[in-house]
């Protein structure tokens, strides 16, 4: 690997506001590029069926083209959403998804009516935002998002929406970009999604370390453009 990539191909101009909100654990390093936000429902109940995954996922496919979003994954589990998205502005991100609960939120209340009366929330509060500050990390991201699908597909149990089938299928439109994945990883959708299929996620966190060994401090810096870029992050993710 160690090429030197340039991702601003990707980013066109966009809205941007401010006043998004922040995370429910404090402070947000909102100086990166690339976040991992989860969204766990009220008292994780299983909230979303396939009819509303699908729904946020449209929202969320809109609202990322009109604030400039790429989303490299998202997978909605039945109380739960991982989303990691990349843009060079925090603020950006941060609005998609406090406009998108919203509408999700709506979209609940009028398909089960009594859980507005009984004023029951959908979520349990805002997003968690985590800075994705190197490439090794973003690599074994996706494979724990596949691994998230996985465990509910074992179960035998319905994964209301992922988006894996787009890399599998070869078949991607906006906000995702199809040749991001190349830029960043050296794979295409389809060979990124069978490797992470045929290895597990443990073999994949120490597959990227060695993948990526020769990348510089200074090029994740130019990538994710955070202020401080940890040298290794955690393994498990939310």
């Amino acid at each position: 690997m160690g090429r030197r990539i340039d991702l601003n191909n990707y980013l066109q101009d966009g809205k941007t506001r401010t006043n998004a909100g922040n995370s429910k654990h404090g402070k947000i390093d909102k100086t990166g590029r690339c976040y991992h936000a989860t969204q766990q429902t009220w008292c994780k109940e299983p909230v979303f069926n396939r009819d509303i995954a699908v729904y946020r996922h449209t929202m969320l496919c809109q609202l990322c083209i009109e604030f400039n979003v790429v989303i490299l994954f998202s997978v909605t589990m039945p109380n739960h959403t991982h989303d990691v998205l990349f843009s060079d502005n925090w603020e950006n991100i941060a609005t998609v998804l406090k406009v998108l609960n919203s509408a999700v939120t709506r979209y609940v209340y009028r398909k089960d009516p009594k859980r507005k009366e009984k004023g029951k929330p959908v979520f349990n509060s805002r997003p968690t935002y985590s800075i994705v500050t190197t490439i090794d990390y973003l690599f074994f991201l996706g494979r724990y998002l596949l691994w998230n699908v996985e465990q509910l597909e074992n179960e035998g149990r319905f994964v209301p929406y992922s988006c894996f089938w787009m890399f599998e299928k070869e078949h991607f439109s906006e906000p995702y970009k199809r040749n991001i994945y190349n830029d960043l990883f050296g794979f295409e959708p389809k060979e990124l999604f069978e490797f992470y299929r045929t290895h597990s996620k443990g073999e994949v966190y120490d597959i990227s370390k060695k993948l990526f060994c020769d990348w510089t401090q200074e090029m994740n810096e130019e990538v994710f453009r955070a202020q401080t870029v940890r040298i290794q992050q955690s393994s498990t993710a939310q």
